[in-house]
């Protein structure tokens, strides 16, 4: 498999598919504070724009959201996510797919 690469130590797991950086991060589903709809925001740097109350939110104002999910840019199923410094981060900094094992990384700093 000309893809194939190992997963991050903390998943014990291998992936077929591995990015990182939050110019990579996955189509994220969050909850908008006007009017509880959610929203899909697909590109981490676009506008948070809300389909049903048409309230618009910067990027920069994401981790003021509620996350609901994320999904897989590959196959898209919901993907698991998590922190792994919550104290640091107030924004996902991992995603797998169950599905395709696609996995995205915030940063490989450790």
């Amino acid at each position: 498999m000309e893809n194939f690469s190992l997963g991050i130590p903390d998943a014990q797991t291998t992936t077929v598919d591995s990015v990182q950086g939050w110019q990579n991060r996955p189509p994220a589903v969050v909850r908008c504070p006007g009017c509880d709809s959610q929203v899909l925001q697909s590109e981490s740097f676009d506008d948070i724009d809300c389909p049903d109350c048409y309230r618009d939110y910067p990027s920069e104002e994401f981790a003021d959201h509620d996350l609901l999910g994320m999904v897989c840019p590959r196959c898209a199923t919901e993907m698991d996510h998590g922190r792994r410094h919550p104290q640091t981060y107030d924004v996902p900094e991992w995603a797998t797919c169950p599905d395709c094992q696609y996995h995205w990384d915030l940063d490989h700093w450790y």
